[in-house]
């Protein structure tokens, strides 16, 4: 057989193969072909399959051949008939859901890996047979659409219909496979028909509401704009004028209602830790006290006689200097501040609201305030007076819109009555010791840890307390008398649903002079969006110009009114997509409830890790809202007499091993991102060209202008730095197999890929070999069947023991990256040293060489789909499957067949090499030993061989007295003699 050549490439680092001609010649010089190989070469040569695909001059694959049969194969295929799934179907079902693209209408190397881990998946899982649902689909609305249409003046509407397309036939170039029966598309009017039922249904339970909320205006082109439609100086970035904050009617769903149970439930999931964190760090429970500081004297009129405030430091209540309110809390209004104050105070909070006094995220900012001219009553000493501050740090739709101000022990706090002159209250706890008060010293006079009340005035009986007995002791005591109580807050904020934009699905609601905000009927669904209406980005909303659109009747009272102008967030669209696919062209109702119950939750989730919050988050609240309401789960087929209760069994089961309560994905995969190769000019830092980068021998780049060698980085691939790389041009240049297998290989999922193109020449190469190893077993038909052959396993070879030992390791590495750990790279890694020990076979005509080589192709098909078609194919076609008792039909397709199953049996060395010490000094080693001997065994060979006279006998022949043996199974015996 051939001898391996191995190559190391310079960027891979790892072992490639040469090419075949190469090899060839290798192997002849050295004389390394058996008689059998070269008496047989000539008609191995008339049997070779694989060769058919390889050009004869470059000794390249014609990989747009090769694919475009497979594509043309898959595309004949008839799509599935869709039934109601039956109990056992649910019990094997894997449901596989990556995160839906935004058409875009370009397909870069990030989608390339995402949707290549997706469909490695769901080939892998098909082959375990499991029942796979693996859907695609489009998260179209938005406004990048929007900026699109109004900059080449075309509708929204086409230009992404136009982009799908685009992106539909990409992903086919790189041959994935998804249910396309499933596809649908948030800007149909036949989804978003189902985004405004349930936000419809979220109104008629009470889960949403409409308020004034603080939006970005744009005062020249009278627009809404998004938070990234402001630049880091506060402007706009289409008219360049200063953004203001105005405060517009929103509509926000309850999402904090949800909050512990979106926050308990992160337990059960077999997410990463680090997004769990993030999730539960956004939803931020702290428990602590809400005190009432009444006002001082008493505002006639006002809406509440008391400022009402959260602490998690009930312990410091006695050190509070101030009061700090939102510039736009309630009482800053000219009907509640002093007469003196007010102009003043309005001017201010007017400037902190328009961001105009400091930019950036006002929750940060923390020296901007202003005395209001009010005071309120200390809840526990009505005596003391403290001043209220109007505080940009505020914000109003944070917990009350008030937080206490305690400079001796929060930072933030001390620097604002620093830059504000507010009078510093002492400090009212210390350290518990002096050693930990050593350690507490900072800059600031500020100690911001637990500790003791210190024994003064202040602090009254509460001094000497701990503070978290003192907590207790004053949150008991404000109760007592009206003025406080434990509660428990929460960071997240209830969901802002509005956008004052068009391309999104509209709010169905009406609004009506006498009967209020009405819900639009579900008959009357989908409120479409308005057709040929002029976008400009300015003027405020489109829909609101859309004169004959806005206008209607009251459902209620059939008198004039109006629609409601505002489209909802796209995280909406995207927080149930999921639920649909499961249904997807359902008329009557988002989707069936038997369909969804089958189906959900979600087995494995694949998504960047940017979207680790927000889209995870309310996803994850709409599946529990739906779910409590019934709208699918076990308990909404419970009393449905159309579903049998083997079905309804089989739900219950697939509910409970999985997420639960609701939550829509039991796993999930992010994966990291991908960086391109990178080049700055070492003198201005300017980002570089290709065409201005020239490698010379060595691989050493130079600058072409100036010969300096340039600063190279892997960074984020971006147009501005010109280090990204077109997938369509690699696939041409390479092969779409080719190219999934370098994607995989470079790096684990979840890490940052960093893309070397260059180095994908080691895939091809081992594509070729892999052709080679199948034409080989083509060539060399089996003696007799592997199950023949496995009865008589202890007749065979070392090297057959040892080929079905390689064989079943790879196995092992393959299947448990492919389901547990999702390290694609080590299961290539797996699959290419199976293919280099198998090239070394000399006896291919042993039932154990086909059945590895069988295995080997069975599991490079996942990663490789129109290679893995097409060796399967051959191998079909010349009976080798037949001879070897692995296939009964001619002509079968790979995805039909079963992933190998490993036999833990096989995996045990086939001998061990042991070596000999004597008294700690290696002596010799034992050969070809036979694995897993004990060690009385071992002392006896080693007692036998001729370099054991001298070091474990006497002159006299007499053996030595052994001490102690020391024996590390299959590796190591260390005798010790006396």
């Amino acid at each position: 057989m051939l001898r391996l050549h191995r190559l190391r490439h310079h960027a891979v680092g790892r072992h490639v193969l040469a090419p075949c001609s190469a090899l060839t010649r290798n192997a002849c010089a050295h004389g390394t072909f058996t008689a059998r190989q070269l008496s047989t070469s000539s008609a191995r040569l008339a049997q070779v399959k694989f060769a058919h695909w390889i050009d004869k001059e470059t000794g390249k694959l014609d990989t747009a051949k090769l694919e475009t049969k497979w594509k043309t194969r898959w595309a004949e295929a008839k799509p599935p008939v869709r039934k109601p799934l039956t109990a056992a179907e649910i019990d094997r079902l894997f449901y596989v859901l990556v995160m839906f693209p935004y058409p875009s209408g370009v397909l870069h190397m990030g989608h390339v890996r995402v949707y290549t881990i997706s469909d490695v998946l769901t080939r892998f899982h098909r082959m375990r047979g499991k029942h796979v649902v693996s859907p695609m689909g489009w998260d179209a609305f938005g406004l990048p659409a929007e900026n699109a249409a109004i900059e080449r003046s075309i509708a929204p509407a086409q230009w992404t219909q136009q982009n799908i397309a685009t992106m539909k036939d990409q992903l086919s170039r790189i041959l994935t496979d998804f249910d396309w029966d499933r596809e649908l598309a948030t800007c149909d009017p036949a989804y978003y028909k189902w985004t405004q039922h349930i936000f419809l249904q979220l109104f008629k339970n009470d889960m949403v509401y409409r308020k004034d909320a603080v939006v970005n205006w744009d005062p020249i082109d009278q627009t809404v704009l998004a938070n990234e439609q402001v630049d880091k100086d506060g402007r706009s970035w289409r008219s360049g004028a200063v953004v203001e904050q105005r405060k517009l009617k929103q509509w926000f769903a309850r999402i904090t209602r949800y909050a512990q149970d979106l926050l308990d439930d992160l337990n059960a999931l077999n997410w990463p830790d680090h997004v769990k964190s993030m999730q539960a760090n956004w939803i931020g429970r702290s428990e602590g006290a809400e005190f009432e500081f009444a006002l001082d004297p008493p505002i006639p009129d006002a809406q509440s006689k008391a400022i009402s405030v959260f602490t998690s430091r009930a312990d410091t209540l006695f050190g509070v200097s101030y009061l700090a309110i939102a510039p736009d809390h309630w009482l800053v209004s000219a009907d509640h501040l002093p007469a003196e104050h007010a102009n003043h105070v309005l001017k201010r909070a007017q400037e902190m609201l328009s961001g105009s006094s400091g930019g950036g995220d006002r929750s940060q900012r923390t020296k901007d305030g202003v005395f209001t001219g009010l005071y309120v009553a200390h809840p526990l000493d009505s005596a003391r007076r403290v001043p209220v501050y109007v505080a940009d740090y505020v914000l109003s739709d944070y917990g009350t819109g008030a937080v206490m101000g305690v400079p001796a022990h929060d930072v933030r706090d001390h620097e604002f009555c620093q830059i504000n002159s507010v009078p510093v209250h002492i400090p009212v706890v210390e350290p518990e010791s002096s050693e930990f008060a050593e350690e507490s010293k900072s800059e600031l006079p500020v100690f911001t840890g637990q500790g003791v009340l210190r024994r003064i005035p202040e602090n009254g009986i509460y001094g000497g307390m701990r503070s978290a007995d003192a907590r207790t002791a004053i949150v008991a005591a404000a109760a007592a008398i009206g003025s406080g109580k434990s509660v428990v807050n929460y960071r997240l904020r209830d969901w802002l649903l509005s956008r004052q934009r068009f391309w999104g699905a509209p709010v169905p609601i009406i609004h009506c002079a006498s009967c209020g905000a009405v819900p639009v009927p579900e008959s009357d669904l989908p409120v479409e969006l308005p057709k040929n209406i002029e976008l400009s980005g300015r003027g405020g909303s489109p829909l609101a110009r859309a004169t004959e659109w806005l206008n209607c009747k009251c459902p209620s009272c059939s008198g004039p009114a109006t629609r409601d102008t505002d489209t909802l967030d796209t995280f909406v669209d995207s927080s149930w997509y999921f639920l649909r696919y499961t249904d997807a062209h359902n008329t009557q109702r988002p989707f069936d409830a038997m369909a969804a119950s089958s189906m959900m939750p979600v087995d494995i989730y694949i998504g960047g890790v940017e979207h680790a919050i927000l889209h995870l988050l309310y996803s994850r609240f709409i599946s529990k809202f739906l779910w409590k309401t019934r709208a699918y789960g076990a308990a909404a087929v419970e009393h449905d007499s159309s579903v049998s209760s083997e079905v309804k069994e089989a739900i219950a089961r697939r509910e409970t091993r999985g997420a639960r309560n609701g939550e829509p994905f039991t796993r999930l995969l992010t994966q990291g991102m991908v960086h391109g190769l990178t080049y700055k000019d070492p003198s201005s830092g300017r980002f570089l060209r290709s065409d201005e980068v020239q490698t010379e021998k060595g691989n050493v780049p130079r600058v072409i202008r100036t010969g300096e060698t340039p600063t190279m980085s892997f960074e984020k691939m971006s147009k501005s730095k010109y280090n990204g790389v077109d997938p369509g041009a690699t696939v041409d240049a390479y092969g779409a197999d080719a190219t999934r297998l370098h994607v995989l290989y470079l790096a684990p999922p979840q890490d940052v890929l960093e893309w070397d193109t260059q180095s994908i020449v080691g895939m091809q190469r081992w594509i070729l070999r892999l052709g080679r190893l199948v034409d080989t077993a083509c060539a060399s038909s089996a003696r007799e069947s592997i199950v023949c052959a496995l009865n008589a396993r202890n007749k065979w070879s070392k090297e057959a023991r040892e080929t079905y030992r390689h064989t079943h390791v790879a196995i092992q590495h393959a299947t448990e990256s492919l389901e547990a750990s999702f390290s694609l790279n080590t299961a290539i890694s797996a699959l290419i040293k199976l293919s280099n020990y198998l090239a070394t076979v000399k006896d291919c005509e042993h039932p154990t060489f086909g059945f590895g080589l069988v295995c080997l192709v069975k599991m490079v098909a996942p990663m490789a789909p129109s290679i893995g078609e097409e060796l399967w194919e051959i191998l079909s076609q010349s009976k080798c499957l037949h001879n070897l008792g692995l296939v009964d039909t001619p002509n079968s397709r790979i995805f039909a067949q079963s992933w190998p199953v490993l036999d833990a049996s096989a995996l045990k060395d086939v001998s061990a090499t042991v070596v000999v010490q004597i008294n700690g000094k290696v002596r010799f080693k034992l050969e070809d030993m036979v694995p897993d001997q004990d060690q009385s065994e071992l002392v006896q060979i080693a007692s036998t061989m001729p370099q054991a006279q001298k070091w474990m006998f006497e002159a006299t022949g007499q053996p030595k007295h052994i001490v102690k043996v020391i024996h590390v199974p299959n590796k190591l015996i260390n005798i010790i003699v006396k």
